[in-house]
């Protein structure tokens, strides 16, 4: 018996799935992929790693990571903030670097910090005024790779 090409085009000839140990196994993998999909995203946090307060006890200098899960990134910054507020959820309003540095803020006066780090701050965002604060940036060098002079056991000459 031939088959009329109207009932062909109205019925699927899709193949089954007759196994039920395939059926398992194509749901429990399109259960892992909706799951995958549905996680909650975690946001960028800042954990403070110093703070420093001006020698007049109006502001204060905050050095912290940036922590970003989702982007897998750690960044570095520096905020100047009034010195009871606290460290607002975001970047630097001062520094910022996209990787992982040491650094370390100084007070120099009420409104002067310096701000100093092995890395180089010319690689970083940063802003050389912050309302009547002057920052100033200082590439340190690493003084432990500096031989120190042998010791003879005689003391050295002193200066004339």
């Amino acid at each position: 018996m031939q088959r009329s090409p109207a009932k062909e085009t109205r019925f699927c000839r899709c193949p089954t799935i007759k196994s039920p140990g395939l059926i398992r196994i194509v749901s429990l993998l399109l259960w892992c992929v909706l799951l995958s999909c549905c996680h909650e995203l975690q946001p960028c946090r800042n954990v403070t790693t110093s703070q420093e307060v001006s020698p007049n006890g109006r502001f204060q200098a905050v050095t912290f990571r940036r922590l970003c899960p989702e982007e897998h990134s750690i960044t570095t910054h520096v905020s100047i903030l009034r010195a009871d507020e606290a460290l607002p959820d975001g970047n630097g309003n001062v520094f910022g670097y996209d990787n992982e540095i040491a650094i370390r803020v100084s007070w120099l006066t009420d409104s002067r910090l310096g701000v100093y780090t092995y890395a180089d701050p010319a690689k970083a965002t940063k802003i050389d005024y912050a309302g009547s604060v002057a920052i100033e940036y200082y590439k340190i060098i690493e003084t432990a790779l500096v031989t120190p002079p042998p010791n003879s056991g005689e003391p050295l000459p002193s200066p004339k």
